[in-house]
């Protein structure tokens, strides 16, 4: 009797479990050691079924990170709401949104690591249909980035006096800094202070956010004189 067919939600069941388990290796051991043969064996899967779902390393490096951002998107639009509150809660806001974005890269680090640490490939993207995947990572990027955006600027309003490109600075002062946290408690790069600490803790992430919010305070108000 021939083998039932998988359904749509058995397929895109199947693809997730692959994706977890590309995220989880590229955590491990970088996205460039990661072998299709040796996800296979943790899977219970062969090589060639792999195949069958992503026909490419770059194919799968790709659904992989879309998969992270749209993980990440759909738990922050769940949690935080963007903008249009009373200004007293929208530095609690901010401090939210600090929260999950370090959660998600503690629950998530293979996910994290593919989003905002991706590998350089060494081919061009050519494939259409890779190239669709990429454009959509873009726009999901640029949605991400409009969100924080949209936080800062109702955290310190007096940013949005200032050209579009200090804007967008702030902005990359606030997530390179703390991606910095979340590096280097990730990878123990300063054992004396982070000795005997697994977690990022939430005192830790108050702090972190009132400075960057008091030196973003301070930048804008020399900027706009």
């Amino acid at each position: 009797m021939p083998k039932k067919p998988f359904s749509a939600e058995e397929i895109t069941a199947q693809c997730h479990r692959i994706m977890d388990s590309a995220a989880t290796v590229t955590a491990n051991v970088g996205f460039h050691h990661l072998s299709m043969r040796n996800m296979a064996l943790e899977l219970g899967m062969t090589a060639s079924n792999i195949y069958n779902y992503f026909p490419s390393k770059e194919r799968l490096f790709l659904q992989t990170r879309l998969r992270g951002f749209e993980l990440l998107l759909g738990q922050m639009k769940h949690a935080i709401p963007s903008a249009e509150m009373p200004m007293a809660e929208t530095s609690s806001t901010l401090h939210e949104f600090a929260n999950h974005l370090i959660a998600f890269a503690q629950r998530h680090p293979g996910y994290y690591q593919l989003m905002f640490q991706p590998p350089i490939l060494t081919t061009l993207i050519e494939h259409e249909d890779d190239q669709r995947i990429a454009w959509q990572i873009e726009r999901r990027m640029s949605e991400w980035q409009e969100h924080v955006s949209s936080l800062l600027l109702d955290a310190l309003p007096r940013w949005r006096l200032v050209s579009a490109v200090q804007q967008q600075r702030a902005v990359l002062f606030m997530v390179s800094s703390l991606h910095g946290l979340i590096d280097a408690y990730r990878h123990r790069a300063l054992t004396e202070l982070l000795q005997g600490v697994e977690l990022i803790p939430q005192d830790v992430v108050a702090e972190h956010v009132a400075w960057l919010l008091q030196g973003l305070q301070q930048s804008s108000s020399v900027t706009s004189l």
